[in-house]
């Protein structure tokens, strides 16, 4: 099957567009602001503002007991606090389960003895080539967290039923966190309640 099949570009009433020209006009730490220049299908073009990302990895917490561990964690950008899973970007060339490992410990101070690949998707395809791979850790034990400065993270271990009750009250509003917990809910990994010695 050809990759342009794949991807839907031939798919009917799909309207071809190229990128013919970029620029980096800003770099930050985890990805790049650029300007591009499409080509349309009737031959005009277009200028638009795109991000370039490295690329960035989520991870579900899952204790022993069966419960999950999400955080508090405060968006400056939303400007309030969101219930997530802990996230981060990747380093350059870095393996995406060795940063679900190190987020996971960072953010939930939490190290897993493995994490398992839940699957990967496009956080805003609109406007950003951002790829996010989901992971589930376990064997977790206490480290104590690592925040950046910039940080502030509260750790809130819940049953899996707790948590996908929190989306559907539009408490977790969070997209990646949301799409992980329906990602981990299909796989048969979130209980109803905490497992009992």
């Amino acid at each position: 099957m050809s990759s342009e099949h794949q991807t839907g570009a031939s798919l009917p009433g799909a309207r071809r567009r190229t990128v013919v020209d970029e620029a980096v006009i800003l770099r930050d730490r985890a990805y790049d602001v650029a300007r591009v220049t499409l080509r349309l299908a009737d031959g005009s073009s277009q200028t638009r503002g795109i991000i370039r990302h490295r690329g960035a990895v989520i991870v579900l917490p899952l204790l022993d007991d069966g419960s999950v561990a999400l955080i508090r964690n405060h968006r400056w950008v939303v400007g309030r606090a969101l219930i997530e899973l802990p996230a981060g970007g990747l380093e350059p060339g870095e393996d995406p389960a060795t940063a679900a490992a190190r987020e996971c410990a960072e953010e939930s101070g939490l190290a897993p003895q493995a994490v398992e690949h839940l699957g990967d998707f496009y956080t805003s395809p609109g406007f950003a080539d951002e790829r996010m791979s989901a992971f589930v850790a376990r064997g977790l034990r206490p480290v104590g967290q690592r925040l950046e400065i910039d940080e502030a993270i509260d750790v809130l271990p819940m049953t899996g039923q707790e948590a996908l009750g929190m989306i559907d009250r539009g408490e977790i509003t969070d997209a990646k966190t949301i799409v992980t917990l329906l990602l981990a809910q299909r796989r048969g990994l979130l209980t109803a309640r905490r497992n009992t010695p």
